[in-house]
């Protein structure tokens, strides 16, 4: 497996900066607004920019064609994801993407006709070695120049926990239903590792808004923390140990045992998909300026 560009970086050590807000959500549907403004704090604290528009065009780089991956499962109970596409197509649109430009995955349906973004391709495209055997990916990555992953931040009671390597490998695959066994190991660092997927993925933004804290991956409002943050990073193993630790400290905070296996992130720690000791990861806690 290839090593992906964000462990070629001349930084030893990942950062992951973790931004919240008690702003964020007082109103019930949250504030695009306010949380464009945590977008923007959060993206300076990570790449070395005067402006968030200068900031967005050093992270996409050349890229024309860019993927906002969403996940949608338990979205309806968080009713995050909506107000998370909105300042994230917002803040493209600023840094000189059309929303043409911009396809959104695993949004509300809804809005790519509002926001007039392009629709994903439904087809299949290349294959790529996942567990034994060969996969094909969703052609909409391939049609990518750019993904952006946005994963909610979930447990999950097959693979542990569900945050960015896990929202990104099984909605690409074909057949995401031989890959279950193990925890998901070692499927999920195979698919993130992998040429086409490491290549495309410039950045996580991890929606912590809420988050669910147990019986994951769907949404009960009981297992629902708000926790009011994002977690941003390059690095995708990174970001997930990262954000483990958020589940741990909410999950601890409702007398429930912090800490819970998920094995996929054990093999791709030992695949080199990321980096994953906590010498290796800077993480970078603020409170938002609003």
């Amino acid at each position: 497996m290839p090593t992906p560009w964000w462990l070629k970086t001349t930084a030893s050590r990942a950062r992951v900066v973790d931004i919240r807000s008690r702003e964020i959500l007082a109103e019930e549907a949250g504030d695009t607004v306010t949380l464009e403004d945590i977008l923007d704090q959060g993206l300076l604290h990570l790449v070395p920019a005067d402006t968030p528009r200068e900031a967005w065009r050093r992270v996409l780089g050349k890229a024309e064609r860019v993927v906002l991956k969403f996940n949608s499962v338990g979205d309806r109970v968080l009713g995050t994801n909506e107000m998370m596409a909105r300042a994230l197509v917002s803040r493209l649109e600023d840094a000189g993407y059309s929303r043409k430009q911009i396809t959104l995955v695993e949004a509300p349906e809804f809005l790519r006709e509002a926001l007039g973004t392009a629709a994903p391709v439904r087809a299949w495209g290349e294959a790529v070695p996942v567990g034994r055997g060969l996969q094909q990916l969703a052609q909409y990555l391939y049609d990518a120049d750019a993904i952006i992953n946005v994963p909610l931040l979930k447990t999950h009671q097959i693979a542990g926990m569900s945050c960015c390597m896990k929202n990104l490998s099984h909605a690409l695959l074909r057949h995401p239903a031989r890959c279950h066994a193990n925890g998901c190991s070692p499927f999920v660092g195979q698919v993130v590792g992998s040429t086409p997927v490491s290549t495309r993925l410039r950045l996580n933004i991890v929606n912590a808004l809420r988050v669910v804290v147990d019986r994951g991956p769907d949404a009960r409002p009981e297992d629902v923390a708000e926790y009011g943050g994002l977690l941003l990073g390059f690095d995708p193993l990174a970001v997930d140990i990262v954000g483990r630790s958020v589940l741990a400290m909410e999950r601890r905070s409702r007398g429930l045992p912090p800490w819970f296996g998920v094995p996929y992130l054990d093999s791709a720690a030992v695949m080199r998909v990321g980096r994953w000791r906590p010498a290796e990861i800077e993480r970078l806690a603020l409170e938002a300026n609003l």
